[in-house]
């Protein structure tokens, strides 16, 4: 009980310790997802969401490869200190995937005017992380420079076409004033006349 309750509280809010978790359990039931050869043009959804797919499969298998040398004595010197950047980078890359699937399909059951804008930050996130990933992919042999400059040409072109969107975007939200800032950074005196315990809703 000791054990649980140490490692559910300091896990609460370190998106670090999250992770770790994530890649645990999605090594533990890990088969690899389905992926097509890299095309000339790597600018589609589809090209975009393969390139996500094929990294998980080989971080994911390169966790496992590692993990499975280290056998048990070395299991957590290997998991907790030699292969932490792996572990975090599999796991944010699963989560990745999922987001890129499950936004996909929202996109492709869209039916009225936003369907468009929807499909370019869909597209615009995709870009986004391959983007950040590039060394990643032309170091691994899976894009070539000319296809990390297709990236960011499509990557700069949706930026300027999602400009005049911008505030529109945004305001989808409904972010209330409250949510964008603390009420002690407004008015602090006020906010701290009486004991309100944390409760935004009383100023």
């Amino acid at each position: 009980a000791v054990v649980s309750t140490q490692s559910t509280g300091t896990a609460e809010g370190d998106n670090s310790v999250l992770i770790q978790k994530v890649a645990k359990e999605r090594l533990a039931m890990f088969k690899p997802q389905t992926t097509v050869p890299v095309a000339e043009n790597i600018t589609s959804t589809d090209q975009l969401i393969n390139l996500i797919k094929i990294r998980e499969n080989s971080l994911f298998m390169g966790l496992g490869k590692a993990l499975k040398a280290a056998g048990r004595e070395g299991l957590f010197d290997t998991w907790m200190l030699q292969e932490n950047e792996s572990i975090q980078s599999a796991g944010k890359t699963y989560g990745e995937r999922l987001v890129a699937d499950e936004f996909k399909r929202v996109v492709n059951n869209v039916q009225d005017s936003t369907k468009e804008v929807l499909q370019d930050l869909l597209d615009l996130h995709l870009l986004s992380y391959i983007k950040d990933n590039a060394a990643w992919f032309l170091t691994h042999d899976i894009i070539s420079p000319e296809h990390s400059k297709q990236v960011t040409a499509e990557f700069n072109r949706l930026c300027r076409d999602l400009t005049p969107q911008a505030l529109n975007l945004v305001e989808s939200f409904a972010i209330s004033d409250e949510m964008l800032s603390a009420p002690i950074a407004r008015d602090w005196v006020n906010y701290n006349e009486v004991d309100n315990k944390g409760e935004l809703d009383l100023f």
